[in-house]
């Protein structure tokens, strides 16, 4: 691999270091378009994880939709349209780690982003542990800090081989990679008015055979996604619903 490190043998996960000037696209529409709408004081049910959200915003080009993990306060904001998911899409495309991620999937022709994410919070009040993907599913999740984070603002924990807690450190500069087998939890962190921002996406295999399994985890988490065979999600027969 040329870009990629593994964190430590035996995981399926990995960091890239990048150059943060590559954020500022999306760190620009994060300022324009979704800021401060999330601050006002009207949206603050959003982050009190009393709830299961399900909503859409329009801001006129730009289309999102939000939603949590469950009651959880972590919300979860995907590209809504082709416009905006192009905009997430193009720092996949300059990150240039696709022939990395080649070598670690069964794929036909190339590799698919299937989502794009703002997966924004203001606390996590509890250890959600959970895999990405099932095994098998040949999709990973990259996530990285969209701005810097304030020193009370959770990093990542997660369990190595032997089952042992871990963290991971988040830095604006350096995305973290990984796939199936990787059990992992956002690090609790008492509530702030600074809003935790970060960056994720999901990409993979463009073997539609492979569907069925990717979709037991990914399926559902937004309503805009590309599937596998490359086509919008709702609008082939390619992949099975």
């Amino acid at each position: 691999m040329k870009h990629l490190q593994q964190i430590e043998p035996g995981l399926n996960a990995y960091t890239v270091s990048f150059d943060s000037s590559l954020l500022n696209t999306l760190r620009t529409m994060f300022d324009r378009s979704l800021r401060e709408r999330l601050n006002r004081e009207g949206y603050a049910y959003l982050f009190a994880g009393m709830e299961q959200v399900n909503i859409q915003l329009k801001l006129e080009e730009l289309q999102f939709h939000v939603t949590s993990y469950g009651t959880a306060p972590l919300l979860w904001i995907s590209s809504n349209n082709a416009h905006t998911y192009t905009l997430f899409r193009s720092f996949m495309d300059e990150l240039d780690i696709m022939d990395d991620i080649k070598e670690l999937v069964d794929f036909d022709d190339h590799i698919e982003v299937y989502c794009c994410f703002f997966v924004v919070g203001k606390k996590m009040d509890r250890q959600t542990w959970h895999n990405d993907y099932v095994d098998g599913a040949n999709g990973y999740t990259l996530i990285t800090p969209l701005f810097d984070l304030d020193k009370s603002h959770g990093n990542l924990m997660y369990k190595d081989e032997l089952s042992a807690i871990k963290s991971y450190e988040y830095k604006t500069n350096e995305a973290i990679i990984f796939g199936d087998g990787f059990e992992h939890a956002t690090e609790p962190y008492p509530e702030t008015d600074t809003l935790r921002v970060m960056l994720s996406f999901t990409f993979g295999t463009d073997k539609a055979e492979y569907w069925d399994t990717l979709k037991e985890t990914i399926g559902n988490q937004s309503n805009y996604m590309i599937l596998p065979c490359g086509h919008e999600k709702g609008t082939c027969q390619c992949c099975a619903a």
